[in-house]
């Protein structure tokens, strides 16, 4: 029975600071944040950012759409992965967790490789090319979702777009935290955040999590340990080094979720794990150190360097369904053991640089990049069809705990992949107003692959160039316009049923918007109209989940809308709406995928309202309440989109706040209030992933 308690390359290239805050020793967490124009913005908007252009500029004279998820907004909705504030941005949908042991999602209706995970950046750089545990919040100081053509610019990022992670910063003088935090289904949480000075120049900082958490859904549970330690070092006004690491040590049960009969949802209860609890907690180790350099060397240059090494290795086993047999509930199930690593080196360089050529002014940003991804993966299954088979269980009325069978050797591939990439980017200001940003990335790429059993191997090399150009132009200082076009190319990981590696995946995006900024900069807002083409687009083979395909081309187009507005000095909201139309244009009749059926889990409308008010403040005392509502419409739950359909939903979820002085803070977060029966994604009718039902939490925080 549940349990429901409640508790409380050369060297001279490495290492550089990122883009953004790099001249800042420190990034403060404050109600309201002042822009370099001066300004005073809406707590809900952010920082300003600088991963779009690489240059602080003021956001309306950029010509490409960034939607910031601030720290304000980490806090009010009491987020502890990026998964929690996908909601938030427009655009953006949640995908198959793999089990919840990794963040998964789209932009625009469009994923990253689905074999290692979606790619991301950290503070500018791109940091996840290969598998990665879910991030935690400890360290996180805001999240960013560039948008459009710029995504790709950075060798890795989706046309879509790309998440971008800011980290906290050390900072020179003290600040301590403490947090715990508590909820339903027993999952309990204890985090520190510590900084300061260890010397004029050196500051540290460092953010420690731990978490013990069971689940709505049976036998499921997971614990995870995370440590970031942290170094900036500032030996004069013109340099900073900043040194960052990561370590997680996650174990979880792997866990598909439940599954549609005959198309139908709700057949058994969300709660019923298909698994089997004696194949044990599955292990993610995942560690990353980054070190980043900035040089300023005058009025108009500055260097910024980066070296990023980031390891992932995930083993256990797990029993997934595999083929419901019979009306009567029989399931049968695979057994599989996976033993997954993922290393992958990163050196970045850019020079930026800030001058005029007949009389115009440029912000030109030369890249260059080296990075190296090597894939090892070890695949041991056990699979029989039809009744003979040892491992089968009833859906209605399963028994756990019978004679597991053995797995044997099934499926070894490896591959590498090095990349050398050159980056250009020109912004042309040709009046106070009117500018223009060209720009093109040309990579070089080998990839190699090989496949023990079959005694399978080979390589492959790419040279290719993405073209960008972007316009924005200033109407006045509250309304701007902006477009783009630009093109992206992405290596596809894994192997075909035929044991050949997948072709290279190309993109187009265009994209047109609108910025507006009134009332004192205290209601920001965008909205943009996008196409998405690609063609080969990776995808899990639905004949042979252990291998991979590609659909020959799909496209997404839409619209969306983000605000965000502080009516009052008591009042801060945030609305975020998409509509999408995303499709299949070139089918695959191997994988019974037609022209126009709709993409996987992707909604053709979405809208979230995020409000927040404090109602009562006396001192440093101070109670807030607030909440979001979020509405997803239907989605196809299969890539064949055959008639399986994820349910329409909309969920109401509630905060509330009480500041008891400059110190002390406790929350409250009321999950899925209305308790509605609801499902986030599917990869297939047999792997369903369940909302999460009603969940309240009590978090208390400490500053000393």
């Amino acid at each position: 029975m549940k349990q429901y308690s409640l508790g409380v390359v050369p060297l001279a290239l490495l290492f550089v600071s990122p883009i953004s805050n790099a001249e800042d020793k420190s990034v403060e967490t404050l109600s309201t944040i002042k822009l370099s124009s001066g300004s005073v913005v809406a707590p809900y908007v952010g920082k300003s950012s600088s991963v779009a252009t690489k240059f602080e500029i003021d956001p309306m004279k950029a010509s490409q759409k960034v939607d910031v998820v601030s720290h304000k907004v980490l806090e009010d909705t009491n987020a502890q992965r990026v998964n929690d504030t996908l909601a938030i941005v427009s655009g953006v949908s949640a995908l198959n967790p793999m089990g919840g042991l990794w963040d998964n999602y789209s932009v625009r209706g469009f994923n990253t490789d689905q074999t290692i995970g979606a790619s991301s950046l950290r503070n500018g750089i791109n940091s996840n090319l290969g598998m990665s545990a879910a991030r935690d919040m400890v360290n996180i100081e805001q999240i960013e979702f560039l948008k459009g053509p710029a995504a790709a610019m950075y060798g890795a990022g989706d046309p879509g777009g790309t998440l971008n992670v800011i980290t906290k910063k050390p900072k020179f003088e003290p600040q301590h935290s403490l947090q715990l935090r508590g909820g339903s289904y027993d999952q309990y949480r204890a985090a520190v955040d510590s900084t300061n000075a260890l010397t004029d120049t050196v500051a540290y900082r460092f953010g420690l999590a731990y978490e013990n958490n069971h689940s709505f859904r049976d036998y499921v549970k997971n614990n995870r340990l995370f440590f970031a330690p942290q170094l900036t070092w500032q030996p004069s006004d013109n340099t900073q080094v900043d040194y960052d690491s990561e370590y997680s040590f996650t174990r979880s049960m792997f866990d598909r979720g439940v599954l549609a009969q005959n198309k139908q949802l709700g057949v058994i209860p969300n709660s019923r794990f298909l698994g089997e609890k004696a194949d044990g907690l599955m292990i993610m180790k995942d560690y990353l150190q980054q070190v980043r350099v900035k040089q300023v060397w005058n009025d108009q240059w500055t260097s910024q360097a980066a070296f990023n090494y980031k390891e992932n290795d995930w083993s256990g086993f797990s029993s997934e369904a595999f083929q419901l047999l019979n009306s009567k509930g029989d399931l049968n199930r695979e057994r599989r053991y996976r033993d997954y690593k993922t290393t992958s080196y990163l050196i970045n360089h850019d020079l930026l640089g800030q001058f005029e050529t007949w009389g115009i002014p440029n912000k030109l940003v030369i890249g260059t990049t080296a990075s190296y991804l090597d894939v090892k993966n070890n695949l041991q299954r056990y699979r029989v069809r039809g009744a003979n088979s040892v491992d089968i269980v009833n859906i209605y009325n399963p028994v756990y705990g019978s004679a597991l069978p053995n797995v044997k050797p099934t499926f070894s591939p490896s591959e590498k992949q090095k990349n050398l990439g050159l980056s250009v980017t020109d912004m042309l200001d040709f009046t106070d107003q009117w500018s223009v940003t060209l720009g093109g990335r040309f990579d070089v790429y080998q990839q190699s692959y090989s496949e023990s059993s079959q005694k399978i191997s080979g390589s492959r090399d790419f040279n290719h160039f993405s073209p960008k150009f972007a316009t924005n132009y200033l109407i006045n200082d509250q309304f701007s316009v902006f477009a783009g076009v630009g093109q992206s190319f992405h290596l596809n990981s894994g192997l075909n049923i035929q044991n050949q590696p997948l072709d290279p995946e190309k993109a187009w995006t265009y994209e047109v918007g609108l910025k507006t900024k009134l009332f004192n900069d205290q209601l920001t807002s965008s909205m943009s109209v996008f196409h998405v083409k690609k063609e080969n687009v990776a995808r899990t083979d639905m004949n042979n989940s252990a291998y991979m395909t590609t659909t020959g081309a799909e496209k997404s187009r839409g619209l969306e809308l983000d605000l965000t507005a502080q009516p009052t000095d008591a009042l801060n909201v945030k609305l975020a709406y998409t509509y999408i139309d995303a499709a299949v244009t070139q089918g695959d009749a191997s994988q019974g995928i037609n022209k126009g059926a709709r993409l996987l889990n992707t909604p053709k409308h979405t809208a979230n309202l995020l409000a927040m008010y404090d109602v009562w403040q006396s001192g440093a005392q101070k109670v807030g309440i607030g909440g979001n509502i979020q509405y997803v419409s239907a989605r196809s739950g299969n890539v064949a989109d055959d008639g399986f359909e994820l349910p329409a939903y909309t969920l109401v979820n509630l905060n509330g706040y009480y500041q008891v002085n400059e110190k002390l803070r406790f929350q409250m977060t009321l999950n899925n209030a209305l308790n509605k029966t609801y499902y986030s994604s599917s990869l297939k009718d047999l792997w369903v992933t369940p909302g999460n039902p009603r969940e309240l939490f009590l978090t208390m925080n400490y500053q000393f």
